[in-house]
């Protein structure tokens, strides 16, 4: 079984986490995902959780509207 151990505590494979992922773009050429542990809170190693602005995912879906379909129109040949 895979496990990751460190100050204690131990977490296995499949073990339930929240993670923070970013893209790095330091470099334009070359971007770079980065993920980084929220929680459990490893000290030293885990970082604070981004404060949610206004704009929710659920907020933005609200917002999006269907597009018309178009009418197929006959033409008189």
């Amino acid at each position: 079984e895979s496990t990751q151990t460190i100050n204690n505590l131990t977490i296995h494979m499949f073990d339930p986490v929240t993670v923070q992922i970013s893209v790095d773009s330091n470099n334009i050429q070359r971007q770079r995902i980065q993920i980084r542990l929220v929680k459990p809170f490893i000290d030293g190693f885990s970082v604070s959780p981004i404060v949610k602005n206004k704009t929710a995912l659920e907020e933005v879906d609200n917002t999006i509207t269907t597009p018309v379909k178009r009418l197929k129109v006959k033409s008189s040949k």
